[in-house]
């Protein structure tokens, strides 16, 4: 189960050994100063690999020097007959080290048509994003990063995908401190400092596509090209650059094209974009709402379908599980599947958010002469919130005659499949407030007089 292999002691694998502390140590002291971090809690995510105990150790040895808290999790997936071995050892190890430790024990979706590598990824990174510590540091290296570039060759991608693996990631807040170094520097420290750790025995099965790169095709490459995996690895640093030059082309059509806060895409300044910056801007613009990037022939049906010179054609392209692209009226938008609709009954009792049945909110203001004047019929004036029946009349304007929801929302550009869920607030029998529309005219609050106004944000949006 564990290993303790040991090189023969040399100067060389002693200064290898000083090499990858020293390294840490650098990156850590320029990662705190970047990003202005005081004591941050680091949490190594530790599978009880030599990699990661490496990390895990080398990290432990800094903590005297450097300022930061330091535990550790273990993802218990559960997959292989020695899963309960390795979470023990785990334990131990960390104990040795003064290390806290957390385990967690996960279910892997093998069914999900992810395949069991990508499946019991998905779970581990879930149980890494749900801990509280400020940043997650893996233990990938130089020769992951290049395996990377080979899977994703192998599978296609695009520069977003052959960028490989970013060494700080702010956003999941994840961090690779050793993905510069090559594994062999890896080993050196492992045995220099007698560090024990367990072995996988799948890491050996190359029915896995990673270990296919690793075990058959990266040593056929190094016969020839004796620093490859150097490389690739730089190859994949030149794909980071320009996707994140890719990434600021974008951001600058976005400020023509996308709303503030790019939930919507003006199809009209999408149109004005040559076709490689359109798919570059759909691509940034479902990124900006986690949305997995989509293929390519996704792509260009979601660019063709938006692009239609039937500009009031339907359209509903499925990029996601439960989400789409619809178009309306000259903006795309991305909208989850509803299924179920829950009925919306709810009394106001002066808050001023409400998180809705169907997860939408209203945001209600107050406000000297504008909106609802709420307390013109004294204190007791109930509001209520209600789903949407149908055959609802408003009075948007004085002096002119109710008009019915329908037309109101129509002229208000309300997508269709958002009207089933706007939410409406009555007094008694009387719908007083629209959120996002307006006010009965009759109850408009005057210049004196205090104003009650709902703005609505809904949750597909």
């Amino acid at each position: 189960m564990a290993s303790s292999k040991k090189l023969p002691a040399n100067n060389l694998a002693e200064k290898k050994a000083d090499s990858l502390q020293g390294h840490l140590k650098l990156f850590l002291v320029s990662f705190f100063k970047q990003y202005n971090l005081a004591r941050p809690t680091l949490l190594v995510a530790y599978s009880g690999g030599l990699d990661s105990t490496v990390l895990l150790h080398a990290m432990q040895q800094l903590q005297s020097d450097l300022s930061f808290h330091l535990s550790a999790m273990h993802v218990h997936h559960g997959l292989s007959q020695h899963a309960d071995d390795w979470a023990n050892f785990c334990e131990k190890n960390c104990a040795n080290l003064g290390v806290p430790l957390q385990q967690v024990q996960v279910h892997v979706e093998q069914d999900a048509g992810l395949g069991t590598e990508a499946a019991a990824r998905a779970a581990r990174y879930q149980a890494l994003q749900a801990t509280t510590a400020d940043f997650i540091c893996l233990a990938h290296h130089q020769n992951d990063q290049a395996e990377t570039l080979l899977l994703q060759l192998a599978r296609g991608a695009g520069v977003k995908g052959l960028a490989g693996m970013a060494q700080v990631d702010i956003k999941r807040r994840l961090v690779r401190p050793l993905l510069t170094m090559p594994h062999a520097d890896l080993v050196t420290y492992a045995n220099q400092h007698q560090l024990q750790w367990v072995e996988d025995d799948s890491n050996a099965d190359i029915a896995f596509d990673r270990n296919f790169i690793r075990h058959v095709l990266m040593p056929t490459f190094n016969q020839r090209y004796a620093s490859i995996t150097k490389t690739l690895a730089r190859s994949a640093s030149h794909m980071a650059e320009a996707n994140e030059m890719l990434d600021e082309l974008a951001a600058l059509d976005a400020l023509n094209a996308l709303d503030t806060e790019y939930k919507t895409v003006n199809v009209n300044q999408l149109k004005t974009l040559s076709l490689a910056r359109q798919g570059n801007l759909i691509r940034f613009w479902l990124a900006n709402n986690q949305i997995t990037l989509p293929r390519t022939a996704l792509l260009n049906q979601i660019l063709q379908q938006l692009t239609s010179e039937q500009a009031d054609a339907a359209i509903k392209v499925k990029v996601a599980d439960h989400w789409h692209v619809m178009r309306y009226q000259g903006l795309a938008y991305l909208v989850a599947e509803t299924t179920c609709l829950a009925p919306i009954n709810l009394l106001w009792q002066d808050e001023p958010i409400i998180i809705l049945p169907n997860l939408s909110r209203l945001f209600f203001t107050k406000e000297i002469g504008k909106g609802f004047a709420f307390q013109r019929g004294g204190s007791d004036i109930k509001l209520r919130i209600k789903s949407r029946q149908g055959g609802e009349h408003f009075k948007p304007t004085l002096g002119r005659p109710k008009r019915h929801l329908k037309a109101i929302m129509q002229s208000s550009h309300i997508p269709p499949w958002q009207r089933a869920q706007l939410p409406l607030i009555f007094m008694d029998e009387t719908l007083v407030i629209i959120p996002n529309i307006g006010t009965n005219a009759e109850m408009e609050a005057q210049s004196h007089e205090l104003g009650l106004s709902a703005r609505w944000e809904p949750a597909a949006s």
